[in-house]
């Protein structure tokens, strides 16, 4: 079963995080590791099934236990799958401890809040911890009204599109009924793509992924914070997808990936390791 660790920093965002990751678990059918990382106290792991409003997890911090009485809130009333949650914590600086943790559960996908820090706590060095991981980071920004995922898009130059990134993204599409697009932007250093040249690109790679929702956005403008305008505000993308430092990433992130998100984008951003 597919496992997706959330990070609980003491971040003012911890909440919308939560709620994104309860609703990924429910439509990937993956269990919650609630991982705290603001108290060094240890925790004994315990699970429980999110529906069970009367159930509770003992022996785990009182900001943990919150969230998980918020997510049986928001499961209230929910049919189907109920993903089952379970808690520990970590040392909050320990990006190598966070990346092992990662790997010794087979975790599917790493979730943080993007917000403020409690007064005089540092956060997690996230270009570290990217560097580290085997799986995905997905980074909620503060204020994030939550609402299934309907429109995922995967910056990319076609020419060097990863088959092992669709494929990720297209059975994610699938679970959450959504749609998936591969925005092609050409790499610096290279000139633009003729539009029969690039679908020609994406229908070899639409050969080897699962049947789902799939469009091709070939992108001329040559200011790439105007094209992730138009994808995002204009197309109404809800994730954006980029590789930890290829292609695009300095250009939209800047040169280290950190807890404060472009203003500009405004919507969850999910990052793939190299």
């Amino acid at each position: 079963m597919k496992k997706i660790i959330l990070i609980n920093d003491g971040s003012t965002a911890v909440d919308a995080a939560a709620k994104m990751a309860f609703q990924i678990a429910g439509d990937m059918q993956a269990e919650i590791l609630i991982v705290q990382t603001y108290n060094e106290r240890k925790t004994s792991a315990v699970k429980m099934l999110a529906g069970l409003r009367t159930a509770a997890v003992r022996d785990t911090q009182t900001e943990t236990n919150r969230l998980v009485r918020m997510l049986q809130y928001v499961n209230e009333g929910r049919h189907g799958y109920q993903p089952s949650i379970s808690a520990t914590s970590l040392k909050l600086t320990d990006a190598a401890g966070m990346a092992e943790l990662a790997l010794r559960t087979n975790c599917w996908l790493i979730i943080r809040g993007c917000g403020q820090m409690p007064a005089g706590q540092a956060s997690l060095d996230f270009q570290s911890l990217l560097d580290r991981l085997r799986c995905p980071l997905l980074l909620v920004p503060e204020g994030w009204a939550t609402h299934p995922i309907r429109r995922i898009t995967y910056m990319a130059d076609v020419r060097y599109c990863q088959v092992n990134i669709m494929r990720y993204l297209a059975n994610w599409a699938i679970a959450s009924k959504a749609g998936l697009s591969l925005a092609h932007f050409s790499k610096n250093g290279l000139p633009p793509i003729a539009e029969s040249y690039g679908l020609g690109l994406f229908a070899d790679i639409v050969r080897q992924l699962p049947a789902c929702s799939l469009t091709f956005n070939n992108i001329r403008d040559p200011d790439i914070h105007k094209a992730t305008d138009v994808l995002i505000n204009g197309l109404h993308s809800d994730l954006f997808v980029l590789v930890n430092r290829r292609y695009h990433f300095k250009e939209i992130i800047g040169d280290r990936l950190t807890d404060k998100l472009p203003e500009d984008l405004g919507i969850p951003l999910l990052f793939f390791p190299l």
